[in-house]
This record gives structure tokens, C-alpha cells and sequence, in this order.
């Protein structure tokens, strides 16, 4: 299997919030699954993270419509859209609850006293707008093109509800 290369972000950079990571990590899961779904025990393993924390971030999606959640036997998450309908940038400004990256885009501009006097609001407002941009074209659909059965059992394995791959030839 081929080795993607890495793209290494310095810890002061911006980052979502584990909230967020692990909202885009649940849609990818799920539309990775198909239709059969998969439980916040199953994808709490194959991401190695808290069923606790998982059950929160499922909780805001099902709040979302972006996921449905359905109790008892047959029960699990499932994704309510089309992977094509999920909006990457609409998951985005649902799951994080703040892009102000400096004082005077957010609630309480007056902490600076340059707010409306410099330059940097509106380089970090177009700036925001072109992340935006760039997030709004692209789908759940896109972000899961390209990984082959083989690559997502290996990666979620037989508890994800994945058929085994057919054997090498």
C-alpha cells in the first residue's frame, strides 16, 4: 500500500477542537461503513478514542441531522445524507463553536483597542472566507473517494462490519 505523505502542522498552529476531529472522524467512519452503520463502541476501537467523549460528539451530529441514531438490536449510527449531501464546510461551522482567531472578530471586540483601527481584521476575515470557501467545495463523499475496501478493513477491521476482502491472487 502506498505511503501518502504526511503534511506536519507546528502545535502553535490553529487546530480544531477534539470535538470537531472526532465529528468529521465519526461521518468519515460512517459513510466508510455504508448503510449497516456501526456503534460508538465500534468506532470509539477503531479510532482508539473515549466512548464517553464519542457519545457527546454523536449526540451534536444526531442534533444535526447529519447522523441518525437508533437504539436496541439492531441498533447504531447511521449517516441520515447521502456522503454527497454532507457539506465539509457546513459540518465545519456546525461542530466548531468559534472562528474568531483574534479579539476583534469575536464577541467582545472592545479587548482590543485597535479594533477598527489596523489592518488585521479584515486580513483574518478574508482569510476565513477563503478557508470557507475551500471547505464548502468538498463533500463527506470526497473525503472518503479513494479508499478501497481493502484499505478501510485493514484500517476499521472485521468489527466495523466490513465483508473480508477477497484473498490476494
Amino acid at each position: 500500500m502506498p505511503v501518502k505523505e504526511k503534511i506536519w502542522i507546528e502545535d502553535d498552529d490553529m487546530r480544531l477542537s477534539l470535538h470537531s476531529d472526532l465529528g468529521f472522524r465519526t461521518l468519515v467512519y460512517l459513510a466508510s461503513v455504508g448503510s449497516g452503520g456501526g456503534t460508538i463502541p465500534e468506532i470509539a476501537t477503531a479510532y482508539s478514542v473515549s466512548e464517553n467523549h464519542l457519545r457527546k460528539v454523536a449526540h451534536e451530529l444526531v442534533q444535526h441531522g447529519l447522523i441518525e441514531s437508533q437504539r436496541g438490536r439492531n441498533g447504531g449510527l447511521r449517516l441520515r445524507l447521502k456522503p454527497e449531501e454532507i457539506s465539509i464546510g457546513q459540518v465545519m461551522r456546525l461542530m466548531e463553536p468559534d472562528f474568531a482567531l483574534v479579539d476583534c472578530l469575536g464577541h467582545d471586540p472592545e479587548r482590543c483597542v485597535l479594533t477598527g483601527h489596523c489592518g488585521l481584521q479584515g486580513i483574518f476575515v478574508e482569510s476565513l472566507k477563503a478557508w470557507f470557501a475551500v471547505l464548502d467545495r468538498y463533500t463527506l463523499a470526497d473525503a472518503i473517494r479513494g479508499s478501497s475496501q481493502l484499505q478501510l478493513h485493514t484500517l476499521f477491521g472485521a468489527g466495523a462490519g466490513l465483508p473480508a476482502p477477497p484473498p490476494a491472487a
